[in-house]
């Protein structure tokens, strides 16, 4: 049976010691209605975001920005859709 379809925002970040700008994000995390905390690898995002199964946001609830998947040299990774415009949306989000 497939899991629920879940939104999820992100308020942390874990970042990996690289210099690849795409590689820099280690892990996503947030918390839970329950106060309970969640953190998933890039890669688990990742793949939970390609199933179609949740969906990721960072910002207040009113102006969340939806994150999303982006291949660069057939390596995937995660960004915000205004990234061009705001870029490290992700990058600027406190550690967890």
């Amino acid at each position: 049976m497939a899991r629920p379809y879940r939104q999820r925002a992100i308020t942390f970040v874990n970042l990996a010691y690289s210099h690849d700008p795409h590689e820099r994000i280690e892990r996503i995390g947030g918390v839970n209605a329950d106060r309970s905390r969640w953190s998933l690898s890039q890669s688990a995002a990742i793949a939970l975001i390609e199933a179609g199964t949740d969906e990721f946001f960072v910002g207040p609830k009113e102006s969340a920005v939806k994150v999303v998947v982006v291949t660069h040299k057939d390596q995937k990774y995660l960004e915000s859709e205004r990234e061009k415009t705001h870029p490290n949306d992700l990058l600027s989000l406190p550690s967890g």
